[in-house]
């Protein structure tokens, strides 16, 4: 029996939180596993309902790896993970404001968090890398009218835990005004500010990491600075999140950041100081050396047409896809390949496929892709991606400011797609390179983790590294090895995602701790103790899973939602994208 498709609401969450962590995406699976939960209606009728008379939100706090400090000393960032319900209603409202961007759309200096257009089905918001991009080809072009000028790079702290709950209120009730939002959507908005403030409880007044809609309202906070800071005719002014950079004479750029300093003073948020690593300054002719960095040509050699011609691949023929990974294995290829079975049955691709199939144009592109055509593609870009890492790792110990910040990108470029391309050996020994560069500290654990198997020195991290290495590693087949307690909070989340990933423990008998519900969770599904338990969160997600002889975990996240589901490859995207948030 085919299956109705997946609205476009649904599919948009299912995208948006497979980027952000696996709890969450696995808690919308469960949920979407009910047809009727599948429309857009649902989403926007009976989610956006049920939220509104909710009487307690429920969030699931999970810790990211931010930064290392050296020494073992490593930042995390509390992400608070909303339920499957909450994320859905959350999509309905920024579908709406996405439907006025006169009110809601960023301002033409800012580049992170763009709101999707309404038909899209890729995500809540753009590709982060988009924005990244437009940004970069942006401040080139102020560069080339300041020759002699600077770039000047700031950051603020702390940025959404710093933002006030009662200016985001107002900055979210003064563009429902100018956008004409219903009420029963400012309500909801209304009512996700006040269930922010709930969760965090007293003494504390920001916003909560994590949701989306936080995304939109720091953005709609920093509107009017945004606007100002742009208006300046000396100095052009442009924002990625928490991230600012200035472009101008250097008189000009040292007036402009005080102004900014004073700007957002008035919001209590302040940059770092001037001697942190994410203050800096260089020169606008030095900055231009590097214009070209993030505008990479089509090449027939690349991750973006292999990662296409997979997908292809994959949707074309569904039935081979075991047969693809066990090659992939044979050739120390650690590529991800999904189930798209489920998704091939569906009314709407079965049609859309015949009259595919039926065009000439169709047969020839698709005849191409064999099994083989792609591990020939994988290894040949294994070479260039090796070649590519040695060079930009000659001279990197002499480097510092804007020479190193350019740097450092293109290295997480190679780095990330080197986890899933380069056989073991070579990883063992990248990994001891890249271990001596700080900033590449969390690929370096990853590398090592998905080449041995061995997780201790990755499970104090956070989660989107344990997951950076989970995915890789199932794709290989690889075990967990543990040869230290599991004693910690963070040290369970973390081992509970390998688990949801289907991976096996193997060594010696471990200390896990048997009270941690979400390792019980991980480790045997659902129980009639989970249903009962008294973290909201963890009762729900038990529920939508059920009781089953095994948990559905790991078969859930190796099946496809819908074929515009994107591939997520988590050790280029939940450490790449932290960097950039």
């Amino acid at each position: 029996m085919s299956l109705a498709r997946p609205g476009v609401l649904c599919v948009r969450s299912v995208n948006e939180y497979r980027r952000c962590d696996t709890l969450a995406y696995l808690g919308l699976r469960y949920y979407l596993a009910n047809t009727a939960a599948r429309s857009d209606f649902w989403a926007r009728e009976v989610a956006t309902d049920l939220v509104l008379t909710r009487t307690k939100a429920h969030y699931f706090r999970a810790l990211h790896f931010k930064d290392s400090k050296g020494e073992g000393q490593i930042q995390h960032r509390e992400m608070f993970l909303p339920t499957a319900n909450e994320a859905l209603a959350e999509a309905s409202l920024l579908s709406e404001c996405a439907r006025r961007p006169e009110a809601f759309g960023n301002h033409a200096a800012v580049f992170s968090y763009v709101l999707n257009s309404e038909l899209s089905r890729t995500g809540v918001f753009k590709h982060y890398m988009g924005g990244v991009r437009e940004r970069h080809r942006q401040i080139a072009c102020a560069c080339d009218d300041v020759k002699d000028g600077v770039v000047q790079y700031v950051d603020i702290k702390r940025f959404y835990p710093s933002i006030k709950s009662a200016v985001a209120s107002v900055a979210w009730k003064l563009q429902c005004e100018t956008g004409k939002l219903s009420h029963r959507f400012r309500e909801l908005g209304d009512k996700l500010i006040a269930d922010h403030v709930a969760t965090l409880g007293r003494g504390n007044s920001g916003i909560l990491t994590g949701p989306m809609f936080s995304h939109l309202l720091a953005n709609l906070v920093l509107r009017e600075i945004d606007g100002r800071m742009s208006s300046s005719a000396s100095v052009k002014y442009f924002r990625y999140v928490d991230d600012i950079t200035l472009v101008g004479e250097r008189a000009a750029v040292k007036k402009a950041l005080e102004t900014l300093h004073t700007q957002l003073t008035d919001l209590d948020l302040t940059l770092h100081e001037d001697t942190s690593p994410k203050n800096i300054i260089a020169p606008a002719s030095d900055w231009l050396a590097g214009r070209h960095d993030f505008h990479r040509k089509p090449e027939e050699i690349s991750w973006p047409r292999l990662i296409h011609d997979l997908r292809r691949f994959l949707l074309v023929n569904p039935d081979q896809a075991e047969t693809l990974q066990a090659t992939f294995r044979s050739e120390s290829l650690r590529i991800p390949v999904r189930d798209y079975s489920a998704v091939s049955k569906e009314r709407q691709f079965l049609e859309r496929a015949l009259q595919f199939i039926q065009a000439y144009w169709y047969k020839k592109q698709t005849r191409r892709l064999t099994i083989g055509a792609l591990v020939h593609h994988a290894t040949l870009l294994r070479e260039k991606c090796e070649t590519e890492l040695t060079n930009l790792l000659e001279g990197l110990p002499g480097l510092s400011g804007y020479p190193r910040k350019r740097r450092i990108p293109r290295l997480r470029y190679c780095v990330g797609r080197l986890i899933y391309l380069s056989n073991e050996a070579s990883l063992v020994g990248i990994a001891a390179e890249i271990s001596q560069v700080e900033e590449l500290y969390v690929q370096a654990q990853v590398m090592r983790a998905v080449a041995t198997g061995e997780v201790d020195d990755v499970l104090p991290l956070g989660t989107n590294a344990a997951q950076a290495a989970a995915q890789p590693m199932r794709a290989a087949g690889k075990n967990v090895v543990l040869k230290k307690p599991v004693d910690t909070k963070i040290k369970q989340l973390c081992l509970a995602t390998f688990l949801f990933n289907g991976i096996r423990l193997k060594g010696p008998e471990i200390a896990v701790a048997s009270d941690s519900e979400v390792l019980q969770f991980a480790m045997s599904g659902s129980s009639s103790g989970l249903m009962r338990s008294t973290d909201g969160y963890l009762r729900e997600i038990a529920c939508l899973h059920g009781l089953t002889s095994e948990p559905r975990h790991g078969e859930t996240l190796r099946a496809a939602f819908d074929k515009d589901e994107e591939l997520a490859l988590d050790a280029i995207n939940q450490i790449q994208q932290s960097a950039y948030a």
